[in-house]
C-alpha cells in the first residue's frame, strides 16, 4: 500500500448537492449514513493523468468534520482500494505525513439493490451509481482516529452508505 499512499499528494475537492434523479452517474453520487449523520460525496473532476478511479469527501455536517477520500486499483491481485484522510498537507507529502493523516484504508465495495457485491464504478465511465458503498471497518477506524472526541465526533458511523441523491 506504500505505492498507493505515494500517489496521494495533491487534493482538490468540491461538490454541490441536488436531489436524486432517475439516472445518476457514480461521479455525481451522494451517499448518507444515518447513525452518525455522515455523508459521502463523489467528485466528477479528475485530472487526466491521475491514477484514481474516484475521489470523494466524507463529511459529518453536525460537527463540521470533512475527510478526503480516493479509490484506486492496488494490491495483489489488483482491486479497488480506498483511502480516507483528514487534514493532510497539500502538495508533495512524505509517507510519514500521509500515514499521520490517514483515517482509514481498505477495500471498497459496491452493493446493488439486489445485494450483489461488485467494484464501485470508476468516474467518467458513464455508469450508474451503485446503491450502497461499503467501507469495511470504517466506523471503528473513525473511533480510533484524531477526529474522535477532539473534533466533536462521539457517534461512529456504520460502514455502509446508501445512495441518497445526485449532484447536478
Amino acid at each position: 500500500m506504500k505505492a498507493a499512499r505515494a500517489l496521494v499528494t495533491a487534493w482538490v475537492s468540491c461538490a454541490a448537492a441536488a436531489p436524486a434523479s432517475a439516472a445518476c452517474f457514480q461521479e455525481l453520487a451522494l451517499y448518507s449514513e444515518a447513525q452518525a449523520g455522515a455523508e459521502i460525496t463523489f467528485q466528477a473532476d479528475l485530472h487526466p493523468a491521475e491514477p484514481s478511479l474516484n475521489r470523494f469527501t466524507v463529511t459529518f455536517p453536525e460537527h463540521a468534520v470533512r475527510m478526503d477520500g480516493l479509490v484506486m486499483m492496488a494490491g495483489e491481485p489488483s482491486r479497488p482500494w480506498a483511502m480516507v484522510m483528514h487534514n493532510c498537507p497539500e502538495g508533495d507529502a512524505t509517507g510519514a505525513e500521509i500515514a499521520a493523516c490517514m483515517i482509514w484504508e481498505g477495500p471498497v465495495y459496491g452493493i446493488d439493490a439486489l445485494g450483489n457485491v461488485s467494484a464501485v464504478p470508476a468516474a467518467g465511465e458513464g455508469q450508474e451509481a451503485i446503491e450502497t458503498i461499503l467501507l469495511p471497518d470504517f466506523g471503528a477506524a473513525v473511533r480510533m482516529s484524531s477526529v474522535w472526541g477532539a473534533e466533536g465526533l462521539s457517534v461512529a458511523p456504520k460502514d455502509d452508505f446508501r445512495l441518497s441523491g445526485c449532484q447536478e
